[in-house]
Formats: structure tokens, sequence, C-alpha cells
């Protein structure tokens, strides 16, 4: 990849992540906020690690802003299964193409799963029953991440999704 294909790569990184903080201030409950929208979106457009790299970063700087309402070690479990959450729904829309309706349905679901149900089952073990008070402010919360990043995703123009910097092949 060449010096300027880099440069806009790495620029893209950085809007994302300024949108995973500008997300994060619009908070549903505590630190569960719109924070993941734009990792959902990076994943798509940038490939499963980065996508891992903005969930992770935007569920800590979500956190962060609200004071690390649950602990730190609460928050750093849940920043990893966002990472995970993002690397496998970007890995599908990578593996399956990113615009055929059942593999934006499948990742959508796996999506969800890995953010709700399965991010609840690590958490239990550190909060009990404490945690399933944020099963539905977590399933609303990403739900609509998913609603945004799709729509903004089904708006971009073919030339921006189609961009050398965004192939799947690059490095």
């Amino acid at each position: 990849m060449t010096q300027s294909l880099r440069l806009k790569r790495l620029t893209l990184v950085a809007v994302l992540l300024a949108l995973c903080v500008v997300g994060a201030n619009v908070k549903i409950m505590g630190s569960i906020a719109f924070d993941s929208a734009p990792a959902f979106l990076g994943a798509i457009l940038l490939g499963p690690i980065d996508g891992a790299f903005l969930g992770f970063f935007g569920h800590m700087v979500s956190a962060a802003l609200s004071g690390f309402p649950l602990t730190l070690p609460i928050h750093l479990v849940i920043a990893v299964m966002m990472a995970i959450c993002m690397f496998a729904f970007g890995w599908i829309r990578k593996r399956f193409g990113r615009s055929r309706l059942a593999t934006i349905v499948i990742s959508d679901i796996v999506g969800y799963l890995i953010n709700v149900p399965l991010e609840i089952a690590p958490l239990y073990l550190m909060m009990n029953a404490a945690i399933f008070a944020f099963f539905i402010p977590l399933t609303i919360a990403t739900v609509l991440n998913l609603v945004v990043c799709e729509l903004v995703y089904a708006f971009l123009p073919q030339s921006i999704k189609t961009k050398p910097y965004l192939r799947s092949e690059i490095k």
C-alpha cells in the first residue's frame, strides 16, 4: 500500500475514533451509548481488526466519560467483548460480502448475540443477577447502533465503498 493510501486509511480510522467519542456522549443508560455504531461501520469498511480496535476504544471512552460506573475490571471485560463482537461482525462482512442481504442479516444477528447475551455471561460471574438489569437497555442500544451503522453504510456512495484503502486485500 502506498504512503498516500496508508494516510487515507489512518485518517478514516481517526474519523471513526472521533465519532466513537461523539457517540459515547449520547448516553442511553450509564455507559451504554452510541459509541459502537462507528465501530460497526469501521468493521465493515476497514475490516475486523480495525473494527475490533474501534469497538474496544469506543466502549472504554464511553465508560470513562461515565466514570467507570461498574468498575474498571468490568468495563475491561465489556470492552474485550466489544472487540470480539466487532471482529466477528467485520469478519462475516469481509468473508461473505459487504452488501449481500443474507450477510447483513447474519452479521447483525451475530453482532447482537455477542454484544448482549454472550457479553452478559462473563459479567454474570462478576455481577451476579444485577447484570440482568442491563439486558433491555443493552438490547435497545445494540439494535439502534446496528441500525445507524447499516443506514449510514447503505447511503454511502459506491465510490467511497470501493476506495483502494478500503479493499480487504490490502493489509
